[in-house]
């Protein structure tokens, strides 16, 4: 395969294991208007487009989402960073990454929970970027993320590869012109980030050939 000098990661789902969190500040949240708590399957089916979309997708009896999400948001930074471990192999995978290769991040997640988050696992030094919805004013898949990202870099889109967990990446990448590897760790099933325009579908970032 090409060798990318530019490699382009969302977060959740691709690097870190974000949904315990999610679920533990969301329920939290729930809770203090008595509402239902919600499992992990219903975090993987609605994930990926924001904070504010995900808060959208309850049922909340008529309480304002703007208020769940305000509470959300709180007891979500509060859990965050003790509840999103790396994934497996991640940290030595992006460590041996980062020798050759230029590495970003481009994620839906609030910029500075993003930057909390790589800082956390010791991996904001190996970033030559970083992009979040504040950044651009925008979210994926709009691809101002990857074109601030390429622009910041001074790389071209055939140079980089977007490795993300979810088809809204795979939709990002095209959007943007740049190739996308998924990766199965987080929400999407192969079959669909294949069927969302994905070139190539890997159990992990650690199976990425340049990882060796």
């Amino acid at each position: 395969m090409q060798r990318y000098p530019l490699l382009i990661f969302d977060l959740d789902g691709t690097l870190i294991d974000s949904f315990p969190a999610i679920k533990l500040g969301l329920n939290r949240a729930l809770a203090e208007f008595g509402l239902a708590p919600i499992d992990l399957d219903w975090i993987h089916k609605n994930v990926g487009r924001g904070a504010k979309k995900l808060v959208g997708a309850i049922q909340s009896n008529g309480i304002p989402p703007e208020t769940i999400l305000s509470r959300f948001k709180q007891h979500f930074r509060e859990v965050h960073l003790q509840n999103s471990p790396a994934l497996p192999g991640v940290d030595e995978t992006l460590r041996r990454l980062a020798e050759n290769h230029s590495l970003a991040i481009a994620s839906n997640k609030p910029l500075a929970w993003i930057e909390e988050l790589l800082d956390h696992h010791g991996w904001n030094a190996l970033m030559a970027a970083i992009a979040g919805p504040e950044t651009v004013d925008a979210h994926k898949p709009d691809p101002k993320m990857l074109k601030y990202i390429l622009e910041s870099t001074g790389y071209g889109a055939g140079d980089a590869l977007f490795v993300g967990d979810m088809p809204i990446d795979a939709e990002t990448g095209i959007n943007a012109g740049i190739s996308v590897i998924g990766v199965t760790t987080g929400a999407a099933s192969r079959e669909d980030l294949l069927a969302a325009g994905c070139t190539e579908v890997l159990e992990s970032i650690t199976a990425l050939p340049f990882s060796t």
